[in-house]
């Protein structure tokens, strides 16, 4: 295994540095990004691509589940003599690649990326999807729990994990992981990983608008959130006076706007956040609607034949959703005082770290860390070896103070 991670670290140097959303070329910064941390071996990953020839369903699916079919059957094989650590590692990793199967669906909100109903070839891949991980996260010696969130009717699914250690006469702090636009918690509860690492509970619930979940994408959601913490602060064995929050890409976000809303919320770690209030100068708005127009015209996650017309978003809408998140516009930004952990790639085409100097100059004098990766992209995926781990220390060190 060591042996494997040294040459995933010498893969990841040598791919070029390119931030977009093209899914025919594998680079740092690009539209794989989402899946390095997910993958020991990127061989398959690269194979796969090559190969590639659309990302219509009729394409798509099948070049990715014909990856994660045979480790399916290789986790059962494994299974079946006993050998449950390499049935666990083959069932996540038949379980990525499914991920990238049912890429981005489903999702709830309108995406312009795909359909708002999924095609069967996707509902399949789907399916295997939440199967595999089912069956892998069984294999623990401490299985994750289902948990339902709920609040106004609608419903979010998320799951559980806590330290050996915990009980009531030892309540242990607990992180919110919060999940992003479309990688859902099949794929986050890997960072629950980092929690139990340093004793700390984690709930990772899938993110509204996507996966499991009926709450819409959009601000007043929060409440979701909010509602997740409430399980976590009803729990015996959670100290609900320690609780921190995690979050990645548009879950980074989703963290600051919880902790600028509820003053539960004692420490967090953003990675690649966006809306914080940065506007951004005139070209990285250009750059922004360049890659967005790009990616609409290049990039159909739907059925042959469903591709609608192309739509390029004009300043003034990017303007109208920018007022609608913003931190800064919406007055939530000053009542952001509790320490932060703050994370990514200097080359982001998706959220510019200027949002992060925005955030290192409001608030209080201390308590805020931020890293900046001058060779890595949106979220900082190429790097996430060396600022994972420090984050979670750092998290859990806040926690226990």
């Amino acid at each position: 295994m060591a042996a494997v991670m040294k040459d995933k670290a010498a893969v990841l140097a040598k791919l070029p540095v390119r931030p977009d959303e093209d899914p025919m070329i594998v680079a740092i910064g690009g539209f794989y990004r989402r899946w390095f941390n997910l993958l020991d071996d990127l061989q398959p990953m690269l194979d796969t691509v090559a190969k590639l020839k659309g990302t219509e369903d009729e394409d798509w699916v099948p070049a990715w589940s014909a990856v994660a079919a045979p480790l399916e059957k290789q986790a059962e094989a494994a299974l079946a003599r006993g050998d449950r650590v390499g049935a666990r590692r083959l069932f996540l990793e038949a379980k990525t690649y499914y991920s990238l199967a049912r890429f981005p669906a489903p999702y709830h909100s309108g995406s312009p990326r795909c359909p708002p109903q999924m095609s069967a070839l996707k509902r399949e891949a789907y399916e295997r999807y939440l199967e595999c991980f089912r069956k892998a996260a069984a294999l623990l010696d401490r299985p994750p729990e289902t948990i339902r969130v709920t609040r106004n009717g609608m419903e979010a699914v998320g799951f559980l994990r806590t330290p050996p250690n915990a009980s009531p006469s030892n309540r242990v702090p607990a992180v919110l992981v919060m999940c992003g636009a479309d990688m859902y918690k099949e794929d986050r509860e890997k960072y629950a990983e980092g929690a139990l690492g340093e004793g700390m509970a984690a709930l990772v619930v899938d993110a509204p608008g996507t996966g499991q979940t009926s709450f819409p994408h959009a601000p007043e959601s929060v409440v979701a959130w909010q509602a997740a913490l409430d399980v976590l602060s009803s729990r015996p064995e959670i100290d609900g006076n320690r609780l921190g929050a995690f979050g990645v890409s548009r879950g980074g976000l989703w963290v600051m706007r919880l902790a600028a809303t509820d003053s539960r919320i004692k420490g967090l770690i953003s990675c690649a956040p966006g809306g914080a209030g940065y506007w951004g100068t005139p070209e990285e708005r250009a750059e922004w609607r360049r890659v967005a127009a790009e990616s609409a015209k290049m990039n159909w996650f739907g059925p042959r034949g469903t591709r609608p017309a192309p739509h390029e978003v004009s300043e003034e809408e990017q303007r109208k959703e920018f007022l609608r998140w913003s931190l800064k516009d919406n007055g939530l930004l000053e009542k952001l005082t509790m320490p932060m952990y703050l994370v990514n790639g200097k080359v982001d085409h998706l959220t510019p770290i200027g949002n992060i100097y925005l955030l290192l100059e409001s608030g209080p004098p201390t308590g805020r860390v931020a890293r900046v990766y001058a060779d890595d992209g949106h979220i900082a995926a190429k790097n996430e070896r060396e600022w994972a781990p420090a984050a979670w220390r750092w998290l859990r060190e806040e926690l226990t103070r």
